[in-house]
C-alpha cells in the first residue's frame, strides 16, 4: 500500500454549526476535484477526527498518497481567508503514521428516500414519466420499516443549480484498507466507491 499524507482544519469557535461548517469543506474539495478531475481525481478523501454520536464534530481532514495534490488544495483561497479570520486552525501537511486502523465515511443516498419531502418527489417524477408515456399512472402502496445505521448530515450547495440539499455520512469501523476510490466529495458509498481514511481520532488536537 502506499504511503498516506493528510492535513485537518479545526473549527476554533465552540459554539458552531459543525455539519453547516463540514459542507462548505467539502464543496471546496468537490470543486476542486471537479476542476482538475483529469489529474487528481479520487485521490483525496474526507476523514472526520472527532466524529461523535451527537455531530460530525469540530474538525475535518482530508487524506491521499498524492501529496502534491493534497499541498495544492490545502492551499485553497477560502481556508486560507478562514484561518486568517481565526475561524479555522490549519495543519502542515502530515504523514499518516502506519498503526492506525482503517474508517470509512460513506455517503448513503439510500436515507433521503426515507423522508417525506423525497418521496414526493420521486412520486411526481414517476407521474410524469408516466404521463410522457401515455401511460396511467398507478403508483405502488407500500409501508416498510428500515433499520438504519446511525447518521449524521452535512449541508450543501449547488453553485450551477442553486440549489441546497444534505449529504447523509455514516462511519463504518474496523474495516480492511482500500486505496483511494472516493466521490468528488472524499466519500465512499454504497456500491462503486469504497475508499478508507485512517481513524485520526488521536492525530488531531
Amino acid at each position: 500500500m502506499r504511503e498516506r499524507h493528510y492535513f485537518w482544519i479545526r473549527y476554533l469557535p465552540r459554539d458552531v454549526d459543525v455539519g453547516l461548517l463540514a459542507g462548505r469543506c467539502i464543496k471546496v474539495l468537490h470543486g476542486f476535484l471537479s476542476a482538475e478531475d483529469h489529474v487528481f481525481y479520487d485521490e483525496v478523501g474526507v476523514s472526520f477526527p472527532h466524529w461523535n454520536i451527537e455531530s460530525v464534530g469540530h474538525s475535518i481532514a482530508f487524506v491521499s498518497h498524492n501529496v502534491k495534490a493534497l499541498n495544492y488544495f490545502r492551499q485553497h483561497p477560502y481556508f486560507q481567508m478562514m484561518s486568517e479570520d481565526r475561524l479555522f486552525e490549519v495543519s502542515p501537511i502530515l504523514k499518516v503514521p502506519q498503526e492506525l486502523p482503517e474508517v470509512r465515511f460513506k455517503r448513503n443516498q439510500n436515507i433521503a428516500k426515507c423522508f417525506s419531502g423525497d418521496k414526493r418527489r420521486r412520486l411526481a417524477r414517476a407521474m410524469r414519466r408516466a404521463e410522457s408515456r401515455g401511460e396511467l399512472f398507478q403508483p405502488e402502496l407500500s409501508i416498510t420499516d428500515r433499520e438504519i445505521e446511525p447518521f449524521h448530515h452535512v449541508f450543501m450547495s449547488s453553485q450551477s443549480s442553486q440549489q441546497h440539499y444534505l449529504l447523509h455520512i455514516q462511519k463504518e469501523e474496523y474495516v480492511s484498507r482500500a486505496e483511494s476510490q472516493f466521490s468528488r466529495y472524499g466519500l465512499a458509498t454504497n456500491k462503486e466507491y469504497r475508499g478508507t481514511v485512517p481513524d485520526l481520532s488521536r492525530c488531531v488536537p
